[in-house]
C-alpha cells in the first residue's frame, strides 16, 4: 500500500480517485492529524464522483462496527443537514416509536452556527449519549428509539474528520457532507432513511442549488448501499423554531412533544412523520395516518416515549418538569420594535452565530424570539429575547440582532 503522502501527492498530480481501501489507509488510527487534515482539503479542492463519495461512505463505515437488526424494516433513521433553530430529531424520533416504527439515530454536535442535537440533550442531567453498539440497540429494543453520538465504535473515522472539517474550512464540501452523514445512516443498519437538506443563510448548506446536489449524491450513496431513501429540502432563511441556544431549543422541542409547543415547528415535524409512516407503515391501528401522529402528541404518549428514553440511558426525566422551566440565564435582555409595523422576520445566520457563542459560556443562554414573523407589532412590544451571561453582553447582542430584525410599514 502506497504512503499516505504518496497517495495524497499522486490526487494532486493526476487527480486518480481514491478507493475505499486507500480512504481506510488514509484514515487509519495511526494516520496523524496532519495527514487526515490535507486529505480533507484535497478532496475539497477537487472533483468527485459519486463512486469516490461511496468509497469515502463505506471507509467510514468499515472504520468501526455495523448494527445488523432481525427485522430492519420497521427500523427508520432520520438526519437533517443542520440550521438555526432545528428541534425537529428530539420531537420526531419519540413521536414514530409512539407510532409503532423504530427509530435508530446517531446525532453530532453544532457546525457553525447551526446547534446540535447533542448539545440539547447534553443539558438532560445524567443522560449518557456515548453508547456502545449493544447499549444503542438495547434502547431502540426497549424504549423504541434511540438517539445517541458517536462512539468509538461506531463510525469513529467519521468521528475524527467531523471535527478536523471546522478546523480546515471543509464543512460545506458535498462529498464530506453526504460521506458523514450516510455513514451514520449505513452503520445504524435503518431500512429507510429519511433526510431533510436545509439551505439558505441559517443552514450549513449554502444554496438550494447545493442542497439539491447533496440531495442527489446522499441518494445515490444510499440507493447503492440497498436503502430506501427519503429525501426533502427546506428553505432555512428564517429560524426553523423561535429560539436557538441548548436548552431554549430543548424547551422548545419538550413542549411540543407535551402537544403544545410552537405551530411552525410542530407542523414542521408533523409533516416529516406523515411522509415516512406512508413510505414505511407501523403497525396498522386502523385510525389514518395523521389522527396517529396528532394523537402521539395530544395524549402525551409520545412525550411519555421521550421521559422512558431519558430514563433509560440515565437520566432524569422529572428534571423536564422541574429543573428545566425554571433554569434560566443569569440575564434576560429584551428588544423592542421601534415602531408600529408587520414584523416579517429576522435573519437567521445572525441568531445562530450569537446564540453559539452566548451558549459557550452557558448552555441556558441564547436567542428566543418572541414576535410572530407577518403579525403585526406596537412600538415597544417584545420582538426578541437574549438570554445572556449578563446584562452587559445581553445588550450587547440585542442591539446586534435588532438591525437584523425586518419590519414593514
Amino acid at each position: 500500500m502506497n504512503s499516505a503522502a504518496t497517495l495524497l501527492e499522486q490526487r494532486r498530480v493526476t487527480g486518480i480517485e481514491f478507493t475505499q481501501e486507500q480512504f481506510a489507509a488514509l484514515l487509519a488510527p495511526s494516520t496523524p492529524d496532519a495527514v487526515v487534515a490535507t486529505l480533507l482539503t484535497t478532496l475539497a479542492m477537487s472533483s468527485h464522483s459519486d463512486a469516490e463519495a461511496s468509497a469515502l461512505t463505506q471507509a467510514y463505515v468499515a472504520s468501526g462496527k455495523q448494527v445488523n437488526w432481525p427485522d430492519a424494516t420497521q427500523v427508520v433513521d432520520k438526519h437533517s443537514t443542520g440550521c438555526v433553530g432545528d428541534d425537529v430529531s428530539i420531537v420526531l424520533a419519540p413521536l414514530l416509536a409512539a407510532t409503532g416504527l423504530r427509530v435508530a439515530k446517531i446525532t453530532g454536535s453544532a457546525l457553525r452556527h447551526c446547534g446540535g442535537t447533542l448539545d440539547k440533550l447534553h443539558c438532560i442531567p445524567g443522560l449518557r449519549l456515548d453508547l456502545t453498539v449493544a447499549e444503542f440497540v438495547g434502547c431502540v429494543e426497549t424504549v423504541g428509539f434511540c438517539i445517541a453520538g458517536q462512539s468509538p465504535e461506531l463510525v469513529p473515522a467519521d468521528g475524527r474528520t467531523y471535527a478536523l472539517r471546522e478546523r480546515t474550512g471543509t464543512v460545506d464540501v458535498a462529498a464530506l457532507i453526504a460521506a458523514s452523514i450516510m455513514s451514520k445512516k449505513l452503520a445504524t443498519g435503518a431500512a429507510t432513511i429519511a433526510l431533510e437538506v436545509k439551505y439558505g443563510p441559517g443552514a450549513v448548506v449554502a444554496t438550494e442549488a447545493d442542497a439539491d446536489e447533496l440531495v442527489r449524491l446522499m441518494r445515490a450513496i444510499g440507493e447503492a448501499a440497498g436503502r430506501r431513501m427519503l429525501m426533502s429540502t427546506c428553505d432555512a432563511s428564517q429560524p426553523l423554531a423561535p429560539a436557538a441556544g441548548p436548552l431554549l431549543e430543548l424547551r422548545e422541542a419538550v413542549a411540543v412533544l407535551r402537544g403544545g409547543g410552537a405551530p411552525v415547528l410542530r407542523e414542521h415535524v408533523t409533516g416529516l412523520a406523515e411522509q415516512i409512516l406512508h413510505a414505511v407503515p407501523a403497525p396498522d391501528s386502523g385510525t389514518p395516518i395523521r389522527s396517529r401522529i396528532d394523537d402521539a402528541l395530544d395524549s402525551g404518549v409520545a412525550y411519555e416515549m421521550f421521559c422512558h428514553y431519558i430514563n433509560h440511558l440515565g437520566g432524569d426525566a422529572e428534571w423536564l418538569d422541574m429543573g428545566l422551566e425554571t433554569t434560566h440565564a443569569p440575564a434576560v435582555v429584551t428588544y423592542h420594535a421601534p415602531r408600529p409595523a408587520i414584523y416579517t422576520g429576522i435573519d437567521a445566520r445572525p441568531v445562530g452565530e450569537a446564540a453559539q457563542m452566548l451558549a459557550a459560556v452557558d448552555a441556558a443562554c441564547g436567542v428566543r424570539i418572541v414576535a410572530e414573523p407577518g403579525k403585526p407589532v406596537s412600538a415597544g412590544q417584545s420582538v426578541l429575547e437574549v438570554h445572556a451571561p449578563d446584562p452587559v453582553s445581553g445588550h450587547a447582542y440585542a442591539d446586534a440582532l435588532g438591525r437584523h430584525c425586518h419590519f414593514h410599514d
